[in-house]
């Protein structure tokens, strides 16, 4: 629990405060929205990936019922292991897709 934040501010300000550890914007996102959140993560040396999933998919794989445009990742095994699949895979997604 806790490994998981989510909504547009909250992960600016998770980024701000050093906690996050990797940085998801789902297709739902808008290009504002993607830009300064690319602009935060490159600003923090956060890593980012751009998933394919809708908002209402990444919602359904985090067991939610909104839809999330943004989440941060802030437990550094569970960054590494998405940032692993996607190197392994080359998906887009990470590995969440």
């Amino acid at each position: 629990a806790g490994r998981v934040l989510l909504g547009t501010d909250i992960v600016i300000s998770a980024m701000q405060k050093g906690k996050a550890r990797l940085i998801i914007v789902s297709d739902g996102a808008s290009e504002g929205t993607k830009k300064k959140i690319k602009f935060k993560a490159e600003f923090y040396s956060v890593p980012l990936i751009y998933t394919t999933l809708t908002a209402e998919e990444l919602g359904e794989r985090l067991g939610k019922s909104y839809s999330p445009v943004v989440l941060a990742v802030t437990d550094d095994g569970f960054a590494s292991e998405i940032l692993k699949a996607k190197e392994v895979t080359g998906d887009t997604d990470g590995g969440i897709g």
